[in-house]
């Protein structure tokens, strides 16, 4: 699948092992990630490629934190963090990544033993862009299938009021699609639902898109 245009590959290297990943992004004002290429070495290590997640606009930042703050106003009193776009999370699969939202129960467990990345999320949403809304609706999820923990990836649009909501089932994964401001969407994983009206607070649509999504 092709790079999304707000991901922007290194300029001067193409492969990084995870420590030079990690000691790169310590110091960089931007969020990159790591994604590897190929099956790990002898000592479990991988080489990847690092890519710096650009930022999204007004509305896709007030979106994110609509959803972080009706979720972390839930799930507070049950002993559940919720972390916007700035805790980085480890897959199964080798990739490190900055979901927009995510949210861990219970106690946190790292990789590596590194306190800046999960690696036990329940939950994961990402609020979609065109740029990006086929590379997280694919090859993204496709990572993030391989957290064990993982069983809830919210995906909510950010031009109209919709949102798809992937649940882990056994060994598959099933799909919900909801829309429209007066509809709301469960999410079995914290047992918490959320109001596509809470969801888009504040946020301008056209009437042509609204009246779409009804």
């Amino acid at each position: 699948m092709a790079l999304p245009q707000r991901y922007i590959e290194h300029p001067e290297k193409e492969l990084f092992t995870e420590d030079e990943y990690f000691e790169f992004s310590r110091t960089a004002e931007e969020r990159w990630e790591f994604t590897p290429v190929g099956p790990p070495g002898p000592d479990g290590s991988r080489l990847g490629r690092i890519r710096m997640m650009a930022g999204g606009t007004d509305d896709h930042a007030a979106i994110i934190g609509n959803v972080a703050r009706a979720l972390g106003n839930a799930l507070v009193p049950r002993g559940c963090r919720t972390y916007v776009s700035d805790m980085r999370v480890h897959t199964g699969s080798g990739k490190d990544t900055f979901p927009d939202v995510a949210v861990v129960c219970g106690p946190r467990q790292y990789h590596r033993g590194r306190n800046d990345t999960l690696i036990n999320p329940v939950l994961i949403a990402e609020v979609l862009s065109e740029s990006t809304a086929g590379y997280d609706v694919g090859d993204k999820f496709a990572h993030y299938q391989t957290i064990p923990t993982l069983a809830d990836y919210l995906l909510v649009a950010q031009d109209a009021p919709r949102a798809i909501l992937h649940s882990r089932a056994g060994d598959h994964w099933e799909t919900r699609l909801v829309s429209g401001l007066g509809s709301a969407v469960h999410l079995p994983s914290v047992d918490v639902t959320l109001a596509l009206a809470d969801v888009y607070a504040l946020i301008e649509f056209d009437e042509q898109e609204q009246r779409e999504e009804i």
